[in-house]
This record gives C-alpha cells, sequence and structure tokens, in this order.
C-alpha cells in the first residue's frame, strides 16, 4: 500500500508542476475605435491628397483632428456614425489617415477632398446651385369670375 500512495503522490506533484508550466490563456484584446486595417493609403488616395494645395491639406487636417460633430457633419459623407468613428480614431498624422476609419473609402475621401478645395462650404449653400438666389413666391391671384356671355336674344 506504501508504494501506491508513494505513486499517487508523484504522479499528483508531477501533474500541478506540469500545470503551473502551462501559459495562462490570453484574454482577447479590447477593441479599439471601428478601424479598418493598417494599411497604407492607395495610390488613388495619395493621388487625390496631392490635389490639395498646402493651406487647403492644413486646414482639412486640422478639422479632423479638432472639429467639433457640427463641423465634420458639414463634410460630404460624412453622417454621424463616421463623425464618431473620425473622433475615435484621432490624431490623425495627415488627411490620409481617415482612410483607416471605418466607412470611410475612395469616394468619401474624394468629397472631402472636392469640400476642402471648395473653400468647406456650408451643407445648405452647397444644395443652391451657382448664381441662383431663393425666389419668394408670389401671393396666390385670385381668380376673376368667369364673365357671362351675353345672349344674342338681349341685343
Amino acid at each position: 500500500m506504501k508504494p501506491f500512495i508513494t505513486l499517487l503522490s508523484v504522479l499528483a506533484l508531477a501533474f500541478a508542476v506540469n500545470a503551473a508550466d502551462a501559459p495562462a490563456k490570453k484574454k482577447a484584446a479590447p477593441k479599439k475605435a471601428p478601424v479598418a486595417e493598417e494599411t497604407k493609403a492607395s495610390a488613388k488616395v495619395e493621388a487625390i491628397a496631392k490635389t490639395l494645395t498646402a493651406a487647403q491639406r492644413t486646414k482639412l487636417l486640422n478639422l479632423l483632428n479638432e472639429g467639433d460633430e457640427k463641423a465634420l457633419l458639414a463634410i460630404p459623407g460624412i453622417g454621424e456614425t463616421r463623425a464618431a468613428a473620425i473622433k475615435k480614431a484621432r490624431p490623425f498624422a495627415d488627411v490620409t489617415g481617415v482612410m483607416k476609419v471605418e466607412g470611410v473609402g475612395d469616394t468619401t475621401f474624394a468629397e472631402m477632398v472636392a469640400h476642402a478645395k471648395a473653400g468647406f462650404p456650408d451643407k445648405k449653400e452647397e444644395a443652391k446651385p451657382e448664381g441662383e438666389t431663393e425666389k419668394k413666391k408670389a401671393p396666390a391671384k385670385k381668380k376673376a369670375a368667369p364673365k357671362k356671355k351675353e345672349s344674342k336674344d338681349a341685343k
């Protein structure tokens, strides 16, 4: 019986040592802001970004890094969800960094650049075609009562 107890003790000790050496399971890393894979901006995006002047590029970068909700929503293609994602992904080192935000693709980036090139107009101004102003509606005219035709007998 003594050898049997000794054998069980050795096995228990070996099992305990083996369990202590095994690496602990790692928990999944907490998810960050909804950011797409870390990839370098495509050649198309770089070409679009190069069409900006230095001043336009700086102003767009400042808007992306420091703009409030209202300023971000003024950018075409940016709604509340994308604006929130942009805020979470800040700061951006370059305007092309916004491409890492989920939901911002080549088309949205091109709209941002066009908005910057246009001088960051308000959405209300964009809705009106150039040269047109709002026309006030004239008050509705009252219809005149139809004239009665005179009968031939009256003459």
